[in-house]
């Protein structure tokens, strides 16, 4: 496999993480109670919304081009007449 294809794969999974990890971080942060403010309350459900934001876009990214084109490629072979599957 080629090296870029691994460092792509690696750094796409690197977006949703990033904001996983400030969800987790804000929180740690409210769980502790310490210092809860309505920014830290407001950031951590940004980035949880945001985390599950990119997941979902690349999840339909990934399943919706290999749906369309199986579907395309299923209209455009030939039919076989009298032959069950």
């Amino acid at each position: 496999m080629p090296f870029a294809a691994i460092g792509f794969a690696s750094v796409v999974s690197m977006m949703p993480g990033v904001f996983l990890f400030r969800t987790a971080s804000g929180l740690v942060q409210i769980a502790e109670g310490s210092h809860t403010t309505l920014e830290l309350l407001s950031a951590t459900i940004a980035d949880g919304t945001t985390a599950a934001s990119v997941t979902l876009a690349m999840s339909f990214g990934l399943i919706v081009p290999k749906l369309v084109i199986d579907r395309l490629s299923e209209r455009s072979a030939p039919q076989r007449h009298g032959v069950e599957r």
